[in-house]
């Protein structure tokens, strides 16, 4: 399940890298249930047991089953603001082209004018990619806020409906990727396969819940045979150049940062949301709606 890598950027910079990869929540639940053996000589003090839980949340033993649900700090909360987003958002980003062919529900003016045999229009999604990976780095700083932290889990989950809406299939990975000096730590999660139905209830906790970062991830950090001092800082968040480096992202694949790398405010969401889609940069790909404009406020205006 551990792999131990060693990479050579092209500067000549080399890395060792530790990545663990769960093919689901369960998985995770279970490696940490068997209790995998703390590496003492980096990590003399537990941070995932003695953070306080003001910090943390929950106690390790809670948070790791918190893995198979029933997360419901804040939930209530997450749900309503995301309902209101998908009634203003994706009723609005059903974008379809009308395109020539045989048949269609009215007349293509320019084809017939023309004589070409393609006299009719019908509708058709604008995609050019039918598979897509979509990578979410969960860790932050210190002081990102409750709100944008929401606001991120949100927008991901809405980015995976536009990217299904324009029948785009979503693999959805979660990570915790982090570095010291030169070792780099990877943990992913993988928490949807195309053609599956995502399950909010599921995705919310490693999205959204503290413990899942700072209690789940870190125990699993613990366990890695760094050779660093990881146990002073556990490491800081590992910079999206370098990420894209040690998964091999692909040109078609998406990679969500923490929520200060794709500007999340965390105050209002339909403005987090322009700024997260023009990060991404995807409106070549799908329709991507104005956000803020479909309110009908102007931010930055007096």
């Amino acid at each position: 399940m551990l792999k131990e890598t060693v990479m050579q950027l092209d500067s000549g910079r080399i890395y060792r890298k530790y990545e663990i990869l769960f093919r689901s929540l369960t998985d995770l639940e279970g490696y940490l249930k068997s209790d995998p053996k703390v590496n003492g000589s980096v990590f003399p003090s537990q941070k995932s047991i003695y953070m306080p839980e003001s910090f943390a949340g929950a106690p390790l033993k809670t948070a790791i089953q918190y893995c198979h649900g029933g997360y419901e700090y804040g939930f209530s909360t997450f749900l309503a603001l995301k309902k209101e987003f998908d009634q203003v958002s994706l009723k609005k980003a059903n974008y379809r082209r009308s395109i020539p062919d045989f048949v269609g529900a009215r007349p293509h003016i320019p084809n017939f004018i023309a004589g070409t045999p393609k006299t009719m229009a019908r509708l058709d999604r604008a995609t050019e990619r039918k598979f897509v990976r979509v990578f979410i780095n969960l860790a932050y700083s210190g002081n990102t806020t409750e709100g944008q932290i929401r606001h991120r889990g949100i927008l991901t989950l809405n980015l995976v409906n536009l990217l299904e809406q324009h029948h785009i299939g979503v693999d959805l990975y979660a990570f915790e990727a982090s570095y010291l000096g030169q070792e780099i730590f990877l943990a992913e999660v993988k928490l949807k396969k195309p053609g599956e139905v995502i399950n909010v209830g599921r995705c919310y906790y490693p999205l959204c819940g503290k413990e899942f970062v700072r209690r789940v991830m870190v125990r699993v950090k613990e366990s890695m045979p760094f050779r660093g001092d990881w146990g002073v800082g556990y490491g800081g968040v590992l910079p999206e150049k370098l990420f894209r480096l040690c998964v091999n992202v692909g040109k078609n694949d998406v990679v969500i940062g923490s929520p200060a790398d794709m500007g999340i405010q965390g105050e209002d969401i339909f403005r987090d949301a322009d700024t997260f889609f023009s990060k991404l940069n995807l409106s070549k790909e799908i329709y991507v709606p104005k956000y803020v404009d479909l309110t009908g406020v102007n931010y930055g205006k007096s």
